[in-house]
């Protein structure tokens, strides 16, 4: 099965590492003074992922030993995928390039591989400044207003691609919801937009950290219907997990395979590069993720950072990618359905 082919080469990050490149002769602050790094966006300006990748371009170099420039490159295009394929295929490999990635590409090699020409494991993971909570809101104006009147009322939910298409449309797969996706919006500020004018009711997939400063306010003018993710967010605690309403165990796990990159969230990535490089750009990217200065800079934002370390994305990625071929067979019907 193509998912089974996706998982070949998954081995430990220690393994992984091992199997990289063979170390170059000069020493990475030999390497990097001087030298100028890209880092990859898979957004174009004033997204998430964008926030997040100029937030760490600011910071990591001066973490980076001989203190290279770091400068952001938006790429743009399917979901992050465009974004992806270029890191794996045509990124320089020397360390000179790394990126921010979706958290949608991780699974998209065994659940809608589509236009994907990566392997997931010829990345090599830097860790990740925040997992994402990302919910569903509605207007108050809208017909429905608590998740569980979705299985009997339609809702008109606005989608953009990526987050906001597949995870409605796989619930209404998975669960009989009856959320009707309005596609064609450019991103989450449109489809916002749209929700004012009325001519959508909802958002399904937007994240939490998107609504930024507007978090408190948006709890009074919209209704939240429910989150996606492994747990419920501490900020939401009344707001349900979509999950719960889940009738049998396999309806749950295959949500909750879903949801699982979502416990990555802001991930950065490089494509296979020398070890000792490696090793430096991961020992930066933690240091600028708990840099005082870095904080300070998300905090003026309203951003969430919490570290998670390569080994737990390792974790995670192994743990979904070693589900029951039912499983993953009905993610990908759901996926493709969202295409």
């Amino acid at each position: 099965m193509r998912w089974r082919k996706a998982l070949m080469g998954l081995g430990s990050v220690a393994a992984v590492m091992m199997a990289a490149s063979s170390l170059a002769a000069q020493t990475p602050e030999a390497f990097y003074s001087g030298k100028t790094i890209s880092l990859y966006i898979p957004s174009a300006s004033g997204g998430g992922y964008d926030t997040y990748g100029r937030l760490v371009a600011r910071h990591i170099g001066r973490h980076i030993p001989g203190s290279p420039s770091v400068v952001p490159r938006n790429v743009p295009g399917a979901g992050g995928v465009i974004e992806a394929n270029q890191l794996y295929t045509t990124a320089p490999k020397d360390g000179t390039a790394f990126g921010i990635v979706q958290h949608g590409i991780i699974f998209r090699p065994i659940f809608d591989d589509r236009e994907v020409r990566y392997k997931i494991d010829g990345f090599r993971w830097l860790g990740s400044a925040a997992t994402i909570s990302v919910i569903t809101i509605a207007n108050k104006t809208a017909g429905v207003k608590a998740a569980q009147e979705l299985f009997d009322k339609e809702l008109l939910v606005g989608a953009s691609g990526g987050t906001t298409e597949y995870m409605p449309t796989t619930i209404n797969s998975v669960l009989g919801t009856k959320m009707k996706i309005i596609k064609g919006y450019k991103g989450n500020s449109e489809i916002l937009l749209a929700m004012e004018r009325g001519e959508v009711e909802a958002v399904s997939g937007i994240g939490l950290d998107t609504l930024g400063a507007a978090r408190g306010t948006a709890r009074g003018q919209y209704n939240f219907l429910f989150q996606m993710g492994a747990k419920r967010d501490p900020e939401l605690p009344d707001v349900p997990l979509i999950q719960e309403f889940a009738k049998n165990a396999e309806d749950k796990a295959v949500l909750e395979a879903v949801f699982a990159s979502l416990s990555i969230g802001r991930s950065f990535v490089t494509p296979e590069i020398p070890e000792d490089r490696l090793v430096a750009l991961r020992k930066a990217f933690k240091a600028a993720v708990e840099d005082p200065e870095l904080i300070a800079d998300a905090k003026k934002m309203t951003l969430d950072i919490n570290f998670v370390d390569p080994e737990d994305i390792h974790r995670i990625t192994k743990q979904v990618y070693g589900l029951p071929e039912t499983i993953l067979k009905r993610v990908a019907d759901a996926m493709r359905d969202a295409g």
